[in-house]
C-alpha cells in the first residue's frame, strides 16, 4: 500500500486532555478533519480517508472518552466536544480545514464554528440531526430503557473474533461495509494481556453522551456560523428533510450551504456505503 494511504497514529494535547488521531496523506495538501459518531472511533473512517489521502491531508480524531483519546472524569457534554474540536484544530495550526462529521461528530463541528467563527471551512455533516435528537421524541420510559441497554453493553469479550461474530448479527451492523466493520472492531477495542477484547469507549461515557444529546437544544448553536455546510442524510424513513424547520435554520444561517438526501443508507450511511459518501465529499470539496 502506498505510504500516503497508510494511517499514522498520533496524539495532541488540547483543551486539557490528550486527543488521539489518525493521519493520512501529505501535510502539504489541504487538510480535512473527520469526526465519528457516538460509540464509534476514528478508525471507522479508514476506508474513506484512504480515498481522500491522495489529494488531502486527512486527520480523523477519537472524540473524548472514545478510542485512544483520554477518558477524564467529566466533560461529556456537546459544548465540551465543540471546545475540543476548536482546541485541537488551533493547536495543530490548521487554517479553516475542510471537515466531515458523522452524527455527533457533525454537531461538534457546528458548535465549534459557533464558538470560534472561522474555525472550519467547507464541512460535510453526515446524518447529523440539526434539530432535536431522535431520543427526545421517545417517552421517558423508552429513553431510560435505551440508556439502560447502553450501560449494560458487554464491555469485554473473549477475543475480537467472538465480538466480531456477535456484533455482525446485530441489526445496526448487518448492513455495514465489511472493511469498515472490521476497522470498527479493531479500532474500538483494546486487547488485554490474556487476549480478551475490551471496548475502548466505556458504556457509561456513551450513555452520558446520549443523555446530553437528548437534552441539547441545537438552535442555540446553529447561529453565527461562518462555515459552509452540506447536510447529507441517508435514504430512510424518518430522516431529516429539507423542509424541516431546523434544516431551514441551518441553511439560512450559513451562506451557500445545502441539503441532500441520498437514495440509500440508514443513519450509518458512511459505514454502509463509504464509496458513495466519498464521492459526495469529493464533489462538495471540489
Amino acid at each position: 500500500m502506498p505510504e500516503e494511504l497508510q494511517s499514522e497514529s498520533k496524539f495532541v494535547e488540547a483543551n486539557g486532555i490528550n486527543h488521539h488521531y489518525l493521519e493520512w496523506g501529505n501535510p502539504e495538501t489541504p487538510p480535512i478533519v473527520m469526526l465519528h459518531g457516538l460509540g464509534l472511533c476514528a478508525q471507522v473512517w479508514n476506508k474513506l480517508a484512504r480515498g481522500l489521502a491522495q489529494d488531502y491531508h486527512v486527520l480523523a480524531f477519537d472524540l473524548r472518552g472514545h478510542g485512544d483519546t483520554d477518558k477524564p472524569g467529566s466533560g461529556y457534554t456537546f459544548l465540551t466536544l465543540g471546545e475540543d474540536v476548536s482546541a485541537f484544530i488551533q493547536t495543530l495550526g490548521l487554517e479553516r480545514p475542510f471537515a466531515v462529521g458523522h452524527s455527533a461528530g457533525g454537531m461538534s463541528l457546528l458548535i465549534s464554528d459557533h464558538l470560534v467563527p472561522g474555525i472550519v471551512g467547507r464541512t460535510v455533516l453526515v446524518d447529523t440531526r440539526v434539530g432535536s435528537a431522535a431520543t427526545t421524541v421517545l417517552t421517558s420510559e423508552r429513553r431510560q430503557e435505551r440508556m439502560r441497554r447502553t450501560r449494560e453493553k458487554r464491555p469485554i469479550w473473549a477475543n475480537r473474533e467472538t465480538m466480531h461474530e456477535a456484533y455482525r448479527e446485530r441489526r445496526v451492523f448487518k448492513t455495514w461495509d465489511d472493511e469498515v466493520f472490521n476497522d470498527y472492531i479493531e479500532g474500538g477495542t483494546r486487547l488485554l494481556d490474556d487476549g480478551r477484547a475490551e471496548l475502548k469507549c466505556p458504556t457509561d461515557v456513551e450513555a452520558t453522551f446520549y443523555d446530553a444529546r437528548a437534552a441539547l437544544d441545537p438552535s442555540q448553536y446553529v447561529r453565527g456560523l461562518t462555515g459552509q455546510y452540506r447536510l447529507l442524510v441517508g435514504g430512510y424513513q424518518g430522516a431529516q428533510s429539507e423542509q424541516d424547520d431546523a434544516v431551514q435554520r441551518l441553511l439560512g444561517e450559513s451562506t451557500g450551504s445545502s441539503f441532500k438526501q441520498l437514495d440509500r443508507g440508514s443513519h450509518f450511511v458512511p459505514m454502509e456505503y463509504p464509496d458513495l459518501v466519498l464521492s459526495e465529499i469529493r464533489e462538495y470539496f471540489g
